[in-house]
């Protein structure tokens, strides 16, 4: 196509409609070759952090639904960027699916009074699990990358929001299968997130604080783990990077 071809065929193209463009070649393009693409996986994670921090899960099977669906597909994004093969998608997908529809049964039971709130947390074991491999995954994947890209950098800010989004989860059923609550009172499910991120980020704040022996270990083996992931992932990307910017000074030096 020349350029003069390639102007008519945008002429008259609003922004709207360029943008709707960008975004359906996006999509086309992930469908194609997802493998390594966590960007799309990323942007489902901040949604999933970003919703659980505001929305307060449990209130209404609508925002079960929400909550459900938006973490839902980070996990399946996370199992095709990652190259997972097609069966084992397949069981995380029929696990999101299962999960989905269990949250919006309970939720829809408890609004009638049928449920307790324990029982409709019954079925969160599986949950937890879906949600504790995905940052494994991504770990596994890209630690494999022998030269570091942008995607490689894209993936470990993934797996870091991914792990503080497991240990969100981790507390919930903890606090589910406890007879004493997490927090020692009752909290809203928006404080399981912002308890997690204030960990794994180190902060201290110290205004919402575990009780309990079992808690504390949780909460404190979240702070552990992040810092762990910092001098031990963090670092091998970094050291890579490094290593491929040396090697490409060093070819051009030769030239």
């Amino acid at each position: 196509m020349s350029d003069a071809e390639g102007a008519g065929s945008s002429e008259g193209v609003g922004p709207a409609e360029l943008e709707r463009r960008t975004l359906r070649e996006m999509v086309i393009a992930w469908h194609r070759d997802p493998v390594d693409r966590f960007g799309v996986v990323l942007f489902f994670v901040v949604g999933t952090i970003v919703v659980s921090s505001l929305v307060e899960i449990g209130a209404s099977w609508r925002s079960s639904l929400l909550v459900t669906v938006i973490s839902g597909a980070a996990l399946i994004a996370t199992g095709r960027a990652v190259g997972m093969r097609h069966g084992h998608r397949r069981v995380l997908v029929v696990g999101v699916v299962v999960v989905l529809a269990a949250n919006v049964l309970f939720a829809s039971l408890e609004a009638l009074d049928l449920v307790t709130q324990g029982q409709q947390n019954s079925g969160g074991l599986v949950w937890l699990l879906l949600v504790l491999v995905a940052p494994v995954l991504v770990i596994q994947r890209i630690l494999a990358h022998r030269v570091v890209a942008m995607r490689t950098v894209l993936g470990a800010v993934t797996a870091y929001l991914q792990i503080a989004i497991a240990y969100a989860v981790a507390f919930q059923a903890v606090d589910a299968w406890s007879a004493q609550p997490f927090f020692g009172s009752e909290e809203p499910s928006t404080t399981y997130m912002y308890a997690s991120l204030t960990t794994i980020a180190t902060l201290g704040l110290g205004d919402v604080a575990p009780v309990g022996n079992l808690p504390r270990l949780v909460l404190a083996s979240e702070s552990v783990l992040g810092q762990v992931f910092l001098v031990t992932v963090v670092a091998v990307v970094v050291s890579r990077f490094a290593e491929s910017h040396h090697s490409h000074r060093a070819d051009r030096a030769e030239e």
